[in-house]
């Protein structure tokens, strides 16, 4: 930064700033996705300085208060002024041509901190400022600075008491003005910035929000969609029950290695067209006509119930997406619908970022609280994969499809997690994450079982073997067909199906 010390506009914030030397830093604040970032003082009350490095907020001032949406302690920018800045005593403010700067100082080597003797003293100054009244402050050694420069395009800079960059936001900097326009009433434009800050942040909250819930409502009218499909093929049961019939009577006149069979129809006295396994006898094969009419008449009552859950669901759904609606974008009113959201199985990695005054997100989370550059309304990855919880917690993951349950055993899980197929059928990998060297529960493994059963030619069946190994073991030969795996040192489980474990386990689908 220049070195002059700034004048004329500059002259009203220094002098507000002026009294906070020798102050105490209490804590540091940034939202990324607005560009405000607050730095708070004990100066005989509490203050805050704030300033918009951009995107949504620009310029500085003395805030009322602290932002009520803001990033939380794991983002880079507020963790490294915490750790650098925070506990710390103000040894200089310079308001500049170009930003601001707020030198942080530790007491000397057997000086006392002179935090109990600077809040005795502290004074009201002229305006109503609290100012530190004339006497003899601790000596501080220069610590680490922390440069602002406020700007549509601005940027944050942190250096330690060497002048080496410990941190800059953006990380691929800014491009702030030469000059920053100061204003002529701090304490007003304080108010307006920090007031911008949040109504800015909590329409992106809002936005965020709706985009999820209609997220949840879309995947509850596909998996409706899908329930009342299946429930249509229970019409097929009795053609499969008669086909089994006719091949039991009539497989033996079909020759061997066959592919199509032509079939008597003693009904309707016409004939029935069945395609075949050449490497089976056909009279062999009506055993898979009746299992298949056994599995649709089992898992009715499962569909059906299923159908409920999801349209009671749609319709809590349809609710909350009006409230949504119709909500002011006010922190206090969008944290009661997050917590209705969640209830309703929306994703937490769409509501990332949607959450009470002040909440913690991680960084490059979506909403008001991710990191600076992040899109509004950027749809997130497709996962290759849907996530379950067992009654436990723990996560269960289900190949979505065949080239997706290769991305989810190849890409996605770890050597050392729990891999599940059912036995002898098509059907989805499942995956069940594990710490390193850590076995997996029993109740896990049963609620695992039931998913790669559930999600394989085997659905409906009363019980079903499924094989289960350490990731490491299964591999994937080369130009195989997508979802085609190899492995070695298998365990079998054989689990029988539960209609309430199923259910259960189907309502906790992560729809992200």
């Amino acid at each position: 930064m220049e070195d002059e010390q700034g004048s004329g506009q500059g002259g009203a914030l220094a002098e507000a700033l002026a009294g906070w030397v020798g102050a105490r830093i209490d804590a540091a604040h940034a939202n990324p996705a607005t560009g405000l970032v607050a730095l708070a003082v004990y100066a005989g009350a509490r203050r805050v300085l704030g300033a918009g490095i951009g995107p949504r907020v620009a310029g500085a001032g003395v805030l009322p208060r602290a932002p009520r949406l803001r990033a939380g302690a794991s983002h880079p920018l507020v963790a490294a002024m915490r750790a650098h800045l925070v506990g710390r005593s103000v040894l200089a403010i310079e308001v500049r041509r170009d930003g601001i700067a707020v030198v942080a100082g530790e007491p000397l080597p057997g000086e006392k901190d002179g935090e109990d003797e600077i809040e005795a003293e502290a004074a009201r100054g002229p305006g109503g400022r609290p100012e530190l009244a004339p006497g003899p402050r601790p000596e501080l050694a220069p610590g680490a600075r922390l440069e602002l420069a406020p700007g549509r395009r601005g940027e944050a800079r942190l250096l330690d008491a060497a002048g080496n960059l410990i941190l800059r936001w953006p990380p691929q900097g800014g491009d702030p003005p030469a000059e920053v326009a100061y204003p002529a009433d701090p304490l007003a434009a304080g108010a307006a910035l920090v007031e911008a800050s949040d109504a800015a942040a909590a329409a992106q909250e809002k936005a965020a929000l709706a985009r999820a819930v209609k997220t949840r409502r879309a995947a509850l009218e596909r998996r409706a969609e899908a329930v009342r499909g299946d429930l249509g093929r229970l019409g097929s049961v009795a053609r499969l029950q008669k086909t089994g019939q006719l091949l039991l009577a009539q497989g033996a006149r079909v020759p061997r290695g066959a592919a199509r069979a032509l079939l008597d129809d003693w009904e309707t006295g016409g004939t029935i067209e069945v395609a075949l396994d050449p490497a089976r006898p056909a009279k062999a094969q009506a055993e898979a006509f009746f299992a298949k009419a056994r599995r649709y008449q089992r898992g009715e009552a499962v569909m059906r119930a299923r159908l409920v859950e999801t349209e009671r669901a749609l319709e809590a759904v349809a609710a909350l997406e009006a409230d949504v609606a119709a909500a002011e974008a006010r922190p206090e009113a969008l944290e009661p619908l997050a917590q209705r959201a969640r209830s309703l199985g929306v994703s937490r990695a769409e509501l990332a970022g949607v959450g009470a005054a002040g909440g913690a997100a991680e960084p490059g989370a979506s909403g008001a609280h991710g990191a600076r550059g992040a899109r509004a309304g950027r749809a997130a990855p497709r996962l290759p994969f849907h996530a379950y919880r067992s009654a436990s917690g723990a996560a269960i993951l289900v190949g979505r499809g065949a080239e997706d349950n290769d991305a989810l055993t190849t890409k996605h899980a770890r050597p050392h997690d729990l891999w599940l197929h059912a036995k002898g059928v098509t059907g989805s990998h499942v995956i069940v994450p594990l710490p390193k060297g850590a076995s997996c529960p029993a109740d896990v493994l049963v609620d695992a079982a039931t998913l790669a059963a559930h999600f394989s030619d085997a659905r409906g069946e009363a019980v079903c073997e499924v094989s289960y190994v350490q990731r490491r073991y299964v591999r994937k030969p080369r130009g195989s067909a997508p979802g085609a795996v190899t492995y070695d040192r298998e365990k079998v489980i054989a689990v029988r199906i539960e209609a309430e474990r199923l259910s259960r386990l189907l309502a906790t689908k992560d729809e992200g």
